[in-house]
Formats: structure tokens, sequence, C-alpha cells
């Protein structure tokens, strides 16, 4: 039997997809050390239109061995979770892993789209910053120095501002998503879980693709990945990614301009310079730069009474009446370099990254046609990280990594623009900011403490000194200041798990995990400062494949304890956050993926949970139209974007045309039950149901291929954000409507 192996690599430098022999099936799941010496081919797996392979060497490759007959199973697919090369089903942990051709199939074309493959991830966006949450875990904060509770890396980078978490793939290698704190080996606000996406590498052979697609709202973009050597042992790659939406999903009525644009004029960049100049030791050198815009704006609800001019106007799906016009610009990018060595049977691995963002936001705060709270908002943040790991052998008895972390972070309001009803503005240049410095020190290891048997224990000690301080000028020393303030956490975190392999293709796992997600201050109102919050996750899994492989089914069952569950409430011009005592979450997931015949695969996978908080004495509430009522005990409540159910299913077929090439249709079905969005319960997010879709023709030679492709077929209507604002009344922002298009890409090398 032939065996595909697909390596995810998360974080590390290479990325290989290797043919293993069933001979040596057995003694590959027990250790996975033994895939080094397995590799016979590597290549990276290339985003959706580019669909050939980038030649990579192999690290300490051996002579390859012969494939026997393919069955049509499914492939196997090898992770970093635990930050080591690790079959996905023998991992401890509930994890979701897309390649590329998943990402193909299912037309997950950015961060956002991966809700449609990842059952219980949803990420909301209000201010168009991206708030993901797993099994009802996240964070709704959104100053530039609030981090995420669903913590993102790229390329093993830490992404810290939440206006960077919202981007599309222009290079992408794969995805893996982690469910539950990742206390031990991520740490840093990882409450809810990680998100790793990881882009390619590139190979010495020359290798081009060029992707360009239309769509309706005269949807433009247009794709290129440029790879090959410059010198022996020297590799470089560079992508670019280019996106225009020329009309907006909805208009501004009192202006009479489109609105709710996704992208005008997007750029992202992004390269990789790979030396290696001994087979031991890799140096990686990686940049990336975003320059974004969109339109997006609120609207009120229908019924919903403005204090502000005492109107009822509900302006119809996707518009606004706004008198200001609603604009976001970011730029975003970083720098990292990567150092790789082995010494012996240890790996040394040192990373060293830069990242900066910058925010210029027009937003009218008061939501009418009136000139009350037009603003600019200024927001930045930038962060100097840097990782040090040290691992002992990927196979074996016992298996180690003990590792250290910095991170130095600033996020700040820059500047303030009041905007006035002649189109002039007032600038107040001030400066609200928090900095942060954080260390840690971690370790894990696991033993084989019986045949078949694996412990794993981990600890993570995390040191975090956070300041606030405001800056005015003095022309504005009538506006209320506040004392500079700093607070300090020292939190130790850890990991247990006990995992046992009943055979080759089943085995079950118990886990304790406890992360935590800083505390910090609210940039907008000065003196709220708020406490960390602290997640202590008890999971129970089993892992199966079946029927010779062609059916992979992992269900797990998982309890959440969530103290001090950090929470935002909005108001006209500001945010504050307060602690709600205590949460719990508990629920039951399976994911599955089955070849039902070599052509015919079907994926996908349900989650099914209740999260309540246990003690949230005195939780504030608003009614719709802004006022505020008196506090009462929330207990009882449920915890906010946790829909009690959700799930996501995609059948594809692969046509073979012969001489005319490969037909590929692909459909996929996402459900959600709905959840509340603030913790009164009051405001919802109905029941909805998405069904995208996609015809890929690919030609005999693979150089060129063309997708047709639909989202949100039946126009569902759901929401990407809805606010209670105090003084201000609901808000909402709807989520895109039906999209279709074709992209055609060329292909060569």
């Amino acid at each position: 039997m032939r065996r595909e192996t697909v390596i995810m690599k998360g974080d590390f430098a290479a990325h290989e997809v290797c043919v293993l022999r069933a001979a040596g099936r057995s003694k590959y799941r027990k250790s996975a050390g033994n895939l080094t010496a397995a590799l016979v081919a590597t290549t990276a797996l290339v985003f959706p239109g580019m669909a050939h392979a980038a030649e990579q060497s192999p690290p300490a490759a051996t002579a390859a061995p012969q494939p026997a007959a393919d069955n049509g199973g499914l492939q196997e697919i090898i992770v970093t979770a635990q930050k080591r090369f690790e079959n996905l089903q023998k991992v401890p942990i509930a994890v979701v892993a897309i390649t590329a051709k998943d990402a193909a199939i299912r037309g997950l074309t950015g961060t956002q789209a991966l809700t449609a493959a990842i059952p219980g991830l949803i990420i909301t966006s209000p201010a168009n910053v991206g708030n993901p949450y797993l099994r009802g875990v996240g964070s709704n904060l959104f100053d530039p120095s609030a981090e995420q509770g669903v913590a993102m890396y790229v390329d093993g980078v830490y992404i810290a501002a939440p206006q960077s978490t919202i981007f599309n793939f222009n290079n992408i290698q794969d995805v893996q998503v982690l469910y539950g704190p990742q206390g031990t080996l991520f740490g840093r606000n990882a409450t809810g879980g990680v998100i790793q996406i990881t882009t390619m590498r590139p190979s010495a052979t020359p290798h081009l693709d060029l992707n360009v697609g239309y769509g309706n709202y005269q949807d433009v973009t247009a794709s290129g990945y440029l790879a090959g050597g410059l010198a022996p042992n020297l590799t470089a790659d560079f992508a670019a990614l280019y996106e225009n939406q020329g009309k907006g999903f909805g208009r501004n009525l009192t202006l009479n301009r489109t609105e709710d644009q996704q992208a005008v004029g997007n750029i992202s960049l992004r390269s990789k310079v790979v030396f290696q100049p001994a087979p031991d030791t890799t140096f990686t050198l990686s940049g990336d730069y975003a320059h974004t815009v969109s339109t997006n704006a609120y609207q009120k609800p229908q019924g919903v009474i403005s204090p502000i001019d005492g109107t009822t106007t509900y302006p119809g799906p996707f518009n606004s009446t706004n008198d200001h016009y609603n604009r976001d610009q970011v730029e975003t990018g970083g720098v990292s370099l990567r150092y790789d060595q082995k010494i012996g049977s240890l790996t040394l691995m040192n990373l060293i990254s830069y990242r900066k963002t910058k925010v210029k936001y027009d937003l009218d705060n008061d939501v009418t046609n009136l000139p009350v709270v037009n603003v600019r908002l200024d927001p930045s943040q930038h962060n100097i990280s840097e990782e040090l790991q040290l691992s002992g052998p990927d196979s074996g008895k016992f298996k180690w990594i003990v590792g250290a972390y910095y991170f130095n972070s600033v996020g700040a309001y820059d500047d303030v623009a009041f905007f006035l009803a002649n189109g002039s503005s007032i600038p107040i240049p001030y400066n609200n900011q928090q900095k942060a410095i954080s260390y840690a020190g971690f370790g894990q290891a696991t033993l084989e403490v019986a045949p078949a048997t694996e412990l794993t224990a981990g600890l993570r000690y995390t040191t975090e000194t956070q300041s606030y301080s405001q800056t005015y000028p003095a022309p504005a020393a009538s506006v209320p200041t506040s004392q500079p303030a700093q607070q300090t956490f020292n939190k130790l975190t850890w990991r247990l798990a006990l995992k046992h392999d009943f055979t080759d293709d089943i085995s079950a796992y118990a886990s304790y995990n406890r992360g935590f997600k800083s505390g910090g201050y609210n940039l907008r109102l000065p003196g709220n400062a708020f406490l960390p919050e602290t997640l202590d996750a008890y999971e129970v899994g089993i892992k199966t494949e079946l029927f010779d492989r062609h059916l992979r089914l992992n269900v797990d069952g998982f309890f959440y304890n969530d103290k001090n569950v950090q929470v935002l409430t909005s108001v006209l011009g500001g945010t504050f956050t307060t602690n709600a005592a205590a949460a719990h979450i508990k629920g039951i997931e399976a994911s599955f993926e089955g070849a039902i015949t070599r052509e015919f695969h079907v994926s996908g996978g349900i989650s099914v949970q209740h999260g309540e908080y246990t003690s949230y004495p005195n939780g504030p509430r608003l009614d719709q139209n802004g006022q505020v009522l008196p506090s009462i005990d929330l207990t009882g409540n449920q915890t906010i974007v946790t829909p009690p159910e959700s799930g996501t299913i995609t059948a594809s077929y692969n046509l073979d045309l012969g001489n005319n090439g490969r037909l590929q249709p692909s459909v996929t079905y996402v459900y959600n039950a709905g959840f509340f969005w603030q913790p009164d319960n009051r405001l919802t997010q109905p029941a909805y149901s998405l069904v995208n879709a996609s015809l890929l023709w690919t030609s005999a030679s693979k150089q060129i291929d063309a997708r047709l492709w639909v989202k949100n077929l039946t126009n569902a209507t759901y929401y990407v954000a809805r606010l209670g604002v105090k003084s201000l009344g609901d808000v909402q922002e709807q989520a895109a409507p039906r999209t279709f298009g074709i992209t055609v890409g060329v292909h060569l090398q």
C-alpha cells in the first residue's frame, strides 16, 4: 500500500510530503522520529491555484523506499502541535489540520473563511478587528494593546495586534488549529487555543504561479508567487496579492456613496530567504507587509430609537445613513530571523521577530446623519519577541523540550481628530499607551510509562509587567487625565496528558491544562484596569482511523472553568472592560474525514456546547436604545459567542478527464445555531446556514487551472458584529452576502 504523509510543520523551518512504505507503518506510528529516515521527496503545498509542489531538500534523508499500490485511503498528516513531528492521530490534543489542498477545495481564502472548516470556531470583527472564539472562549476587546484569547501565529511568530488578525492568504502552506489552552509550549494569551499558519518555503527549482480573479461587486484579485535558487544553499521566494472591490455591499444613503467594501486597493507582500550553509544549520529570514483599506460601517437595527436624533430609521441591509464616511486603513508588517541547528541528537532553535501595525480609522461614532461624534482614531502597536528552544529527539521513550520566551509590546492611540459639520477637523494630539514586558520559561516532556502509554507533563512560568500612561497637550488640560499606572502578573500554567494506543489505528487521551490571558488597561477609558483571565480545561478524546484508513473519526469532550472572564462594554466614544467572576463551558466535538471512493471525499465536524456564567453579580445592562438599566445578577446567563450547536461538512469529487485534465466539484455546508453577543443575553445572532460551492478544472499538464466559486449561495443573513452601546443604542454590521466569481491560474516551473 502506498501512503502519502502530509507534513504540517507549523512553525518548523521545512515542509515536506513523504511517501512511506506500508511495511514501515507500525514502526513509524510508534516513533515519529523514524519519519526522517523515510523521507523520499520533499515538496511545498501551494495555496489554491498554485497546484505544483516546490522541491525541498529533506533533512538527513536516506534512500527512498519503493512505493506500493495505492488503495485510495486517507493521507497521514504530521503536525507540530507539540513542537515536534507527530502523527495527527497520536497527538493528545484536539487539532484540526488544513492543508493547502484542503483550502483549495473549500475556498478558504483568508482567516475569516476558516470558520467554514473549523467546528466551534467563530471570528467576529467589531471595528474591523479580528476576534476569534474557539469553544466559546475568546475576546471582544479591540484596543491595539488588547491581545486575543485565541492566539495566532504565522511561521512561528505571534501576531499580537488584533487589527492584524484578519487577512487573506497569498502563499499558505498549511493551517493547524489547536483547541483549548496551550499554556505550556505557546503560552502567550492562548486560553482558547492557537491558530498556526505556515507559509511556503522557497524551492531551489525556479517556480512561478500567477492567478487572477473577478467576482460580483466588481471584485478583482491578482496574486503571484516566485521562488528559486539564488546561489548554492541559498533560496528565496516572493509572494504578492492585490485585491480591490469596486462596488460595496451597500450604500451610504446620506452621502450617496458605495459602502461596505472589503478591499480598496489592498496589497500584501511576503518574502522568505533560506540559507543552509551546512546540512545541520539553517537560517530563515522572513518579511511581510500589507496595506489594506475597507469601508465598513455600522447601522441601526430595525426598531431601535436613536437617542441622538430620535429616529427609528433602518437603512436596509448593508446601508447606512452616516454623515461621515467610514474608512479603515491598516498598515502592518514585520521581519523575523530564525536559526535552526542540529547538535548531535539535540535541536536548537532561536526565533526573533519585530512587528508593527498602524491604523487610521475614520468613524461616524454616533451612527446618524448628524455631525455629533465623527472621529479619526490612530491606534498603533509594535512588538519585539524572541523564543529560544532546545529539544531532544522526536523518537524514543523520553521526548522533551525546554525554552524561554521574551515579549516587549507597546499599544497606543497616538492621535484623535473630531470632524465638524463643514468637513474640517479639530486634531487633538495625545497618547494613551500600554507597555508590556513579559518573560517566560517553559518545559515539557513525554515519557512512555507503559507499553503504548505515554504521560506528558509541562510547566510554564510567566512574569509580565504592564504600564499605562496618558499624555495630553497643554491646550487640552481640561480633558480628564489619569496618573500613570503599573501592574505585574506572575502566572504558572501547565499541561498534563495521558495517552494510550489501543491499536495502530485507535488511541485515547485525557488531559488537564491551565492557560491565562493577560490583564491590561483600557486605553479609551483612563483608569480602567482589568485582571488576567485564567482557564482550567479538562478534556478526554478518542482518535480513530477505520476501514483500512478510509475513515478518520475523532471525538472529544471538554469542561472549562474560566475565572475572571474579561468582558467589554461599549459606550459612546469609548469602551470599558470588567471581569465576570467565573464561567463554565462544556461540550462534545467530532471531526471526520472519509474517502468514500478514490474520487469521492467528505470531511467536516460538529460541535455541541453549553456555556454559562457561574458567578456574575452586578452585571451591566442596556436596552436596545442605549439606556442604562439597573445592574442585575447575570449568573446563569449564557456566555457570549457560544452557539449550542455548530458544524460543517464538505463533499468533493475528483473526476479524471484524461487528456482534457481534471474536474473537481465541491460543496460545503455550514450551520450555526446562533448565540448571544453580550452577557445580558439580549442581543442575539439568530441561527443561520451557509452554502459554499466551487468547480475547479485543471489541465492535463497542470499548468493552467480555472475555478468557478460561490460563497453564501443562499444569501443568508448573519453578522460579524452586533453591539449594545451606552447612550447610542444597538448597532450592527452584516456579514458578506452571496458572492461569486472565477479565478484563473498559470503555473510554470
